[in-house]
Formats: C-alpha cells, structure tokens, sequence
C-alpha cells in the first residue's frame, strides 16, 4: 500500500469516526427532549423562590442541546463558520446561566463581540441558513471555491470576482449592488461593492 491509499484509507476511517460520533451525539440530544417537559412541569408546580433555579436548569440544558447540534454540523460540514458559532454558544450559555456579576458579564459581551469580529472579516465565507447558498470574497481563489461546492465551477479565471465580472460583461450587465449573473449550475448576486468593485458574492445552487 503506497501513501496516497495509506492516507486516504485513514481518512475515511476518520470521516466513519466522526460520522459515529454526531449520530451518538444527535441520539443523546434525542433522549435528553423528555427532560425538557419535566423541567416544564417542575416550573409549573414550584414556588416563586425555586422557580427560577428550575427555569436557569432548563434554560442550561436547552443551550447545551444547541451547542450539541452545531458540534454535530460540524463533525459533518468541516466548515470552519461553525466553530465560531458553537463558541459564541458556549459564552452565550456561560453567561445567562452563570455570569452573576458584572465582570463576567462585561467578559462575555467582549468575548462574543470578539467572535463576530472574527466571523465577518476573518473568515474566507459563510454559509447561510438555507441550504445551497454561500457569501464568498470577491478575492477568493475558484480553487477555494470549489472545495465548498458539490459541482465545481469551470472556469479559467484565477479569482471569483473575475469570473463573476466575465459574466456580467458576457451578459451585457453592469456590475452594482444586488445585481444578479448566472451560469449553467449557480446564480450569483453582488452583496457588497467596495470603491465600485465586488467586494462580496453570494452564491446559490439552482438545484439545492
């Protein structure tokens, strides 16, 4: 066996690894739901002093099962957005259920604020909530690009801004804000321009 079958046989070993753990960790989160509803019980049948003890329980177990989901996301997607979104999570759940004191709190806002930094200039792309749409830098590779698609963009063009830009003068279209291109497999639209050219590009699969 030479490297490259080495390598690729550990690799889906990996993925078969990673696969088993978010379907253990989805199952979990499936029989965690019950929990929800005898909490919602407790609440409804405690004092006023116990209830919002109960309510601080339920609301920490909720975020725990959300902070689970997008682990799950992304053991599946390997998408480098989604970290940012779990640890937003996580400061999110530390501070409601335990920050009790001003520093703490004033710790999580700067935290989280810190995250939305990242996320918007730090990342190469984000993907949206609906399936089969993407926002990518004008600057982006099509090499990068592809990486993140199920069909590959053919083009001879280095960037995507200059294969979207190519589209537009074949189309007899002039590039500005919202303007909206498409090719065989994707529509894409100008989300932001910057000193009148393409800054950000969203990207949607005709057949998601």
């Amino acid at each position: 066996m030479n490297r490259k079958q080495y390598v690729s046989g550990l690799q889906s070993l990996l993925y078969a690894l990673e696969f088993a753990m978010a379907v253990t960790i989805i199952f979990g989160i499936i029989i965690s739901v019950p929990d929800l509803f005898k909490y919602m019980v407790d609440i409804l049948h405690s004092t006023k002093g116990s209830s919002y003890q109960l309510f601080q329980g339920f609301l920490s177990h909720v975020l725990l099962m959300v902070i689970g989901l997008e682990f799950v996301a992304m053991l599946i997607n390997h998408e480098e957005y989604q970290i940012i979104y779990i640890m937003i999570m996580v400061v999110a759940r530390k501070m409601l259920i335990y920050g009790d004191n001003t520093r703490d709190l004033f710790i999580g806002v700067l935290a989280i604020a810190v995250l939305f930094i990242v996320r918007k200039y730090f990342t190469i792309h984000k993907i949206l909530a609906n399936a089969g749409v993407a926002i990518f830098d004008a600057k982006t590779k099509m090499d990068k690009v592809n990486e993140h698609l199920v069909r590959d963009i053919e083009s001879k063009e280095e960037l995507l801004g200059d294969y979207i830009q190519k589209i537009f003068d074949e189309q007899g279209k002039i590039v500005e804000l919202g303007g909206v291109v498409e090719d065989e497999r994707y529509v894409y639209q100008v989300e932001e321009m910057e000193e009148g050219r393409m800054r950000m590009i969203a990207l949607e699969d005709k057949y998601k």
